[in-house]
């Protein structure tokens, strides 16, 4: 059984808008952005790009809406279920991904709307197809690398740094590429990588500058601004503290 208490389609909202639920409930409640919006997930508010969803069980608290002075466009379904395939966690709870054919996903928003507007003979049969196409559409968003919002922009996140190491990074840049606080970003990446972001950045460095000592003639400063340093005295030391060579000891072994 699937009883549709409300649903909407391309629902647009004035820039400011929030949407709060901390009061207990017997509804679930399934989104899907149009646009970038911010969620408060796990006690931390982050900014996702559009075109994701998210689905909330029963008694679930939340709060989400537009981020600073834009506007927020989403499609959304407040529901009462005992589907299986629904309530066993075809789906994560509570958790934003990336959806697939989103115009598509829209339009199953659009039907189930108009089905639980009117009286008509193969209502509830109607809308227990669509929301089982529906949800096998969110499954296939999910069965792509591209599923996990977080994870593939970490990813990507590793990527850059890897590809870019002399750049200037740092913590609250990286967090603001992921739309997460800085103290999110760092328990995420030392549990996805098993490292903190900036070591990761400091190898990465030290890896760049072990190939320009053993490929280049660029001298010592050179090569430290080549790899994102301020200064070759730092530079130097943290290669030393790395290696267990200074830059100049470690050219003339690898030449």
């Amino acid at each position: 059984m699937i009883d549709v208490i409300y649903a909407e389609s391309n629902t647009e909202h004035q820039p400011g808008f929030v949407y709060e639920q901390y009061a207990p409930h017997d509804w679930w409640l399934l989104i899907q952005t149009h646009c970038k919006a911010f969620f408060e997930i796990n006690g931390e508010t982050i900014i996702i790009p559009p075109h994701a969803a998210i689905l909330y069980p029963p008694d679930s608290t939340f709060r989400y809406g537009a981020v600073e002075d834009e506007n927020y466009s989403d499609d959304w379904v407040r529901f009462l279920t005992d589907e299986n395939f629904i309530i066993n966690g075809s789906i994560p709870l509570n958790t934003p991904f990336n959806t697939l054919e989103n115009l598509y996903i829209s339009e199953l928003f659009l039907l189930i709307a108009g089905e639980s507007f009117y009286t008509n003979k193969y209502k509830e049969l109607s809308i227990q197809f669509l929301f089982r196409v529906l949800f096998n559409k969110l499954k296939e968003s999910l069965s792509t690398e591209s599923g996990n919002l977080l994870e593939n922009s970490l990813m990507q996140l590793r990527l850059n740094i890897q590809a870019n190491p002399g750049a200037p990074w740092n913590v609250t840049q990286m967090a603001k590429f992921l739309y997460i606080s800085p103290r999110h970003l760092q328990k995420l990446y030392q549990k996805q990588f098993g490292l903190s972001c900036m070591s990761d950045v400091i190898n990465n460095r030290i890896e760049f500058a072990k190939n320009l000592l053993k490929d280049t003639n660029m001298s010592i400063i050179q090569i430290s601004i080549q790899c994102g340093y301020s200064s070759a005295e730092h530079f130097s030391r943290q290669f030393k503290k790395h290696t267990g060579l200074s830059p100049k000891k470690y050219r003339e072994a690898n030449k």
